[in-house]
């Protein structure tokens, strides 16, 4: 089984945290965001993962240090790593076209701002399957329509009048990927209107008129990270799930120090007269003094003092003295009350 994961975007609904480093990369808890992704699809899949293909966009922003954390990702499944460039932001059928060379054998397609929860099980009598959640606004997204087998008979991209309350969560199986590629082959051939993109549904649409069966999945949970606030939302999720296994002892204490569940805290961490949690990460190499911080991500090397948050990302090396309640705070960024 190969795994593609375009992830060619930068990520701009989620400045200043995307500056340094492209969003899959912004770690929850222990992990990278895509690396979440690729550990539910593992964790449940009975296949054995052979390849990841990563599609990239331009090496001014996806570098050889974003590849490398990328290869060592794919060496914890024990599998090989592919890098393609999508350099011209045209659609999802071009960022797949991309990786043109690698779309052979059974595969899934999962985008890198698709967080989940729950199993994914593939059939092995049809020709590709759609993981899906029933969501209250269907019109804000694409659902599948289904026949009473249950086959998925359409694509409906943000439908005006309710056709489904299935939304499309942004995981594919093709039990042999190169029939899309076919397809898409033709479809890149097209010439574009403007503001038109070649779109993966196209292929997909394709191959269901000429009698290929795809059929839906229902998962668990269904996570977005694509602004601030829904990253710290997911987090939430995240931790609470991993609530068990938080690790509150693994860290230096200081004076009285209060950790309330579920939190996540990294290696070399020293807590100072704080109270921390619930839903807090605390990143490699932090400090944290006189504080009370809750719903909040704070990245590697930072330092929080004498503050009060909720609700607040701060990025990596970063020292933060300030009487907001609720910040966003970029990579390598200073705030001290006393300045």
């Amino acid at each position: 089984m190969k795994i593609f994961i375009p992830m060619a975007g930068k990520g701009t609904r989620l400045r200043p945290f995307t500056l340094t480093r492209p969003k899959p990369l912004l770690e929850i808890t222990d992990k990278p965001i895509v690396e979440h992704i690729i550990n539910q699809i593992a964790s449940t899949l009975s296949s054995k993962i052979e390849e990841i293909i990563y599609i990239l966009g331009e090496e001014t922003y996806f570098d050889s240090n974003v590849v490398d954390s990328l290869t060592l990702i794919s060496k914890k499944y024990n599998a090989k790593t592919k890098v393609y460039r999508q350099l011209d932001k045209l659609g999802t059928g071009h960022a797949i076209m991309c990786a043109e060379k690698s779309l052979s054998g059974p595969a899934i397609i999962a985008y890198a701002d698709t967080m989940i929860q729950g199993k994914i099980e593939i059939d092995s009598k049809v020709d590709g399957m759609i993981w899906v959640k029933k969501v209250e606004n269907p019109s804000s997204y694409g659902v599948v329509n289904l026949d009473r087998e249950s086959n998925v008979t359409e694509l409906i991209e943000k439908p005006k009048t309710f056709v489904s309350d299935l939304a499309v969560v942004g995981i594919y199986y093709f039990k042999e990927i190169s029939l899309i590629r076919d397809e898409l082959r033709i479809h890149l051939k097209e010439k574009l209107a403007p503001g038109k993109e070649y779109l993966l549904n196209y292929g997909i649409k394709k191959m269901i008129k000429n009698n290929k069966i795809f059929k839906s999945q229902e998962i668990e949970t269904w996570m977005d990270c694509g602004t601030p606030q829904l990253l710290l939302e997911s987090a939430k999720i995240i931790m609470k799930s991993n609530e068990s296994s938080s690790n509150e002892n693994d860290f230096s204490r200081e004076g009285t120090v209060i950790i309330n569940q579920p939190v996540f805290i990294g290696d070399n961490v020293v807590i100072k007269n704080s109270k921390v949690g619930p839903y807090v990460s605390v990143g490699n190499n932090c400090t944290i003094s006189d504080s009370n911080i809750k719903s909040s991500l704070i990245y590697n090397n930072s330092n929080v003092s004498n503050a009060t948050i909720k609700n607040s990302i701060l990025g990596a090396n970063c020292n933060y003295d300030g009487s907001n309640k609720e910040i966003f705070l970029g990579d390598h960024s200073q705030i001290n009350n006393n300045e």
